[in-house]
């Protein structure tokens, strides 16, 4: 499946339980070198990027992408 797949499935399917939902980025600026993004943060996504809800615009490239978890049961939805 690919990242835009899962994300549309989570956003869409799941959406009464979306809060429980994150994407993990690779984020180079943060000292573990990654950094979780709450579903409920993304505005859309296309076939090469995450647009987030923000003031800054924030766009965030797919092959960032690490993985998509489940909060609740830390169960991996996708992974790269």
């Amino acid at each position: 499946m690919k990242i835009k797949d899962a994300v549309n499935m989570i956003r869409w399917k799941y959406r009464e339980k979306i809060d429980d939902y994150v994407v993990i980025i690779i984020d180079r600026l943060t000292e573990n070198g990654l950094k979780e993004i709450l579903f409920n943060e993304i505005d859309a996504v296309d076939n090469n990027y995450l647009y987030l809800k923000s003031e800054e615009n924030t766009v965030i490239p797919l092959h960032r992408v690490l993985m998509i978890k489940r909060k609740s049961d830390n169960a991996l939805i996708w992974k790269r």
